[in-house]
């Protein structure tokens, strides 16, 4: 994967602070700043939202750790990174507090007050708590549930913390069990009823792969293609089903295609077979033995009915993908299509405010593609 862009953003060094103390100490280290830093310019805070960050332990903390001063460089917001340690012990919990600052043409810009909260396992209940007592009041909320656990298995640790977001952004990327995840976090999602903006940022990650076969298989490029669809394949890396299945729930939400049955082929391999006006559509998803988490290869054949047509797309590296001249009837062409760094996807969605009703069709699509492996 790509390494994160170097980011302009300074952090001042973590301090120690107890639960009731977070907001004095908070105080006294803009004095601090405002003394040792500003050298008698001005400093100016921005902040936009509040984020909220859920992880499962300190490895994943360390990971999101690195990520931070991306996002807050894009949008500035007050960060409560709240770490489900999982460690047994004494029911406790202890915070941590710091600033990103970076230089203006005249002074300092304040653009995120961190607080870490750390808990062991006993006290993760109390997380939800903590993090209500320190939102800022009149800025939208963001819950961002980094866990490698489905939100709803959570249970009430994310319910609760759910309740005083706006928007929640998860992530699929990972998961141990994808299809039992797909199906509950799909079936969450729908049972909302629009009360808040949900986000994946699967959605986000494959938007390249979307907009070259929206280009490639327009019915102006390659008439008759989407119409005689017979068969697509995907060949995709490690713990990038669920990112390959909403990819799927994409096409058949936005053609209309109707789901008939699916099934588990192997341990690697699933597939799907829709209805598409009288024809039938056979999707195959393969996982790869080795490689990120990613979608490497796509063929769309429509060869079927006297028409001749087929095209695959590769991922050629992380900066490109191609479409394949030996298994395509399109003329070989290369595309700029860069892997997204994980920070950029979420601070593009920190300031997405509105519904993406083509996102949500995919999610009902994947939801009505699960129930097929509950069974």
């Amino acid at each position: 994967m790509r390494q994160n862009a170097v980011s302009k953003v300074n952090v001042k060094t973590p301090k120690r602070v107890r639960i009731a103390n977070i907001e004095p100490e908070l105080g006294a280290l803009w004095g601090q700043f405002n003394q040792n830093t500003s050298g008698g310019h001005t400093v100016m805070r921005a902040c936009m939202s509040n984020l909220i960050i859920y992880c499962d332990n300190n490895d994943e903390a360390q990971l999101i750790s690195q990520e931070i001063a991306a996002i807050v460089d894009v949008h500035p917001a007050r960060v409560l990174l709240l770490v489900a340690d999982g460690q047994s012990g004494k029911d406790t919990i202890e915070a941590f507090i710091t600033l990103y600052y970076t230089a203006l043409s005249d002074g300092w810009q304040v653009c995120a007050e961190r607080i870490d909260v750390v808990s062991t396992a006993e006290a993760t209940k109390r997380l939800p708590s903590v993090a209500r007592s320190q939102l800022i009041g009149d800025l939208p909320t963001t819950l961002w549930w980094a866990s490698r656990q489905p939100a709803p298995e959570a249970g009430e640790v994310f319910f609760q913390l759910a309740e005083l977001a706006d928007q929640i952004i998860y992530d699929n990327m990972g998961w141990t069990n994808p299809i039992k995840g797909v199906a509950a976090m799909t079936r969450w999602v729908a049972a909302q009823q629009d009360a808040q903006i949900v986000h994946n940022l699967a959605w986000r990650r494959f938007a390249n792969w979307r907009k070259l076969i929206s280009q490639v298989l327009d019915p102006l490029v390659a008439p008759n293609a989407l119409d005689s669809l017979s068969l697509i394949e995907i060949d995709h890396g490690p713990h990038a089903l669920a990112m390959s299945w909403l990819l799927v729930g994409w096409l058949t939400s936005q053609l209309q295609w109707k789901s008939v049955g699916g099934k588990r082929l192997s341990n690697s391999e699933l597939v799907w077979h829709f209805r598409n006006y009288q024809r039938e559509v056979k999707v195959v998803a393969r996982r790869l033995p080795k490689g990120e988490p990613l979608i490497y290869r796509l063929l769309f054949d429509w060869s079927q009915a006297g028409h001749d047509g087929r095209v695959c797309f590769e991922r050629l590296d992380s900066d490109r993908i191609g479409i394949m001249e030996a298994f395509s009837t399109i003329p070989a062409r290369v595309f700029a299509a860069q892997i997204p760094e994980r920070s950029t996807l979420v601070s593009a969605q920190l300031a997405q405010r509105n519904r993406d009703k083509i996102f949500e069709n995919a999610l009902k699509a994947a939801n009505a593609m699960s129930a097929v492996f509950q069974q």
